[in-house]
């Protein structure tokens, strides 16, 4: 496709030509594809072309400050890999739509939410998250929803390529008597554990007293004695609406709790749901708008709080089960499986997995101060006193067991293999990524910007064909 076509077809969808243009490089090119700066203002900089899909300079400013946000990209450092990551990302996305490769709008969705939970939690608030990005939630997620959809189609499409890799012993032993000593990382010492939690539990009586307020609360808000939003705004629970009103706006039909969903859909719009319990606490929703599989509501959320009792009883049973395990009338195991209300760890043996790496070895470096200290004391075998932890919904107890202990060393295949493993497996499907877009290149249109004709590029993206070369009126 020529890069001139592929511009006039922008200013067409844009419907703003006549009045403003897209920056090719260092110049300026209007609607019928001939330079004219006089009487156009720039409203963005194409910065390559791959294929049939661009990459603007906002777009690189948008990943730059993701990035830089996120601690992936330090102050001042180049932005040419960032440029590169986006061109490869093109090539997989124009790869993708040759194969018909799709997300679903609910994975899409899911996504997002997942990146906003993430957003929001390492910003502290909502409202610090919408204050650095100088936008609203939905805003945001509106604007991100097609680079979202872009990238999970680029991931599948890698995933394709790099296809089922799997080391052998040999290619391990042959990849680390192929590295100098003084390259190999220095593993810290790791320790492996395991956890019996006990954490207390809502009394029946308190969720029947939440559960009477929260209705008197709905019952003010429908009389009309207080508004939805100062009942949210007073009383909600949940962060991520409580300042909104307790709304949400454009949901798609499976990203919030089924009892949740249930209630909006057997709610009439404008109207309001009885008070309901889902996982989350209780409810009651105001359907604001239906359409199809898209619905907008508003809600409060109010969870019931755990007795001064039920605490005492916590701690009093986690004390009995200590005092078991100390006298050996009871066996770990049987601990496990008996008391603990963690659910992630009761069915096996109480250990806890490395989110890192999925594996159960945890180094000292990444533990958390407080675990450090409690197991730094043990020796393997032995566990702890009871002691204070975090549960799902409030603060719970805990016992800690040192299984095993790794102390720092070099790297080697004897005692991580695992990490051998996965720089093996990372180095092939490198190669089989790498010859894929070697080939695709050869086939695939591609301009990058005169702007960026020194970047030191990973791959021939350029060869010759940049903005501005002898070649560009191809």
């Amino acid at each position: 496709m020529k890069f001139h076509s592929i511009l006039s077809a922008l200013c067409l969808a844009a419907a703003t030509c006549s009045s403003a243009s897209i920056a090719m490089g260092q110049g300026v090119v209007s609607n019928n594809g001939t330079a004219d700066s006089s009487n156009l203002q720039v409203i963005d900089g194409i910065v390559a072309v791959v294929g049939d899909h661009i990459i603007l300079q906002s777009e690189v400013e948008a990943q730059v400050f993701q990035m830089r946000a996120t601690g992936g990209l330090k102050p001042g450092a180049p932005i040419c890999p960032v440029v590169e990551n986006l061109m490869l990302q093109k090539l997989l996305l124009h790869q993708a739509g040759l194969d018909s490769i799709e997300v679903s709008e609910a994975d899409i969705t899911a996504q997002i939410d997942r990146r906003l939970a993430y957003y929001v939690n390492m910003l502290g608030s909502v409202e610090a998250f919408e204050a650095e990005y100088g936008q609203s939630v939905a805003s945001w997620k509106s604007e991100f929803r097609l680079p979202m959809a872009e990238q999970m189609m680029a991931d599948r499409m890698q995933v394709e390529i790099e296809g089922q890799v799997r080391s052998t012993p040999q290619d391990i032993s042959d990849h680390y008597a192929g590295m100098h000593p003084d390259s190999l990382p220095l593993i810290p010492e790791e320790i492996r554990f395991s956890q019996i939690v006990i954490e207390p539990k809502v009394s029946e009586t308190l969720k029947l007293e939440t559960h009477q307020f929260l209705d008197s609360l709905r019952g003010d808000v429908v009389a009309g004695r207080l508004s939805m939003t100062l009942a949210a705004l007073r009383h909600s629970q949940d962060p991520g609406s409580k300042y909104k009103g307790g709304c949400y706006e454009g949901i798609r039909r499976g990203q919030f709790a089924p009892e949740v969903e249930a209630q909006v859909y057997a709610t009439p719009e404008g109207a309001f749901s009885t008070v309901f319990e889902s996982d989350f606490g209780l409810h009651f929703v105001k359907t604001t708008e239906l359409r199809g599989e898209i619905f907008s509501m508003c809600h409060v959320l109010v969870k019931p709080t755990v007795s001064v009792d039920a605490v005492a009883a916590a701690a009093e049973q986690m004390d009995s089960v200590a005092h078991w395990l100390a006298v050996d009338s009871l066996s770990w195991d049987e601990a496990v499986v008996r008391y603990s209300t963690d659910e992630e760890t009761r069915l096996q043996q109480g250990r806890v997995i490395n989110e890192r790496t999925g594996g159960l070895y945890h180094g000292v470096d990444e533990l958390p101060q407080g675990f450090f200290f409690v197991l730094n004391e043990l020796e393997p075998g032995g566990h702890s006193a009871p002691t204070s932890a975090d549960g799902t919904e409030q603060p719970a107890y805990a016992i800690y067991k040192l299984e095993s202990r790794k102390a720092a060393h070099p790297a080697n295949p004897q005692q991580d293999f695992e990490l051998f493993q996965q720089l093996v497996e990372s180095t092939l499907k490198q190669d089989k990524l790498d010859r894929w877009v070697l080939q695709r290149l050869g086939e695939t249109y591609a301009r990058i910007a005169d702007d960026y004709g020194g970047c030191d590029w990973a791959y021939p993206w350029t060869s010759a064909a940049i903005f501005g070369a002898s070649n560009s009126s191809e």
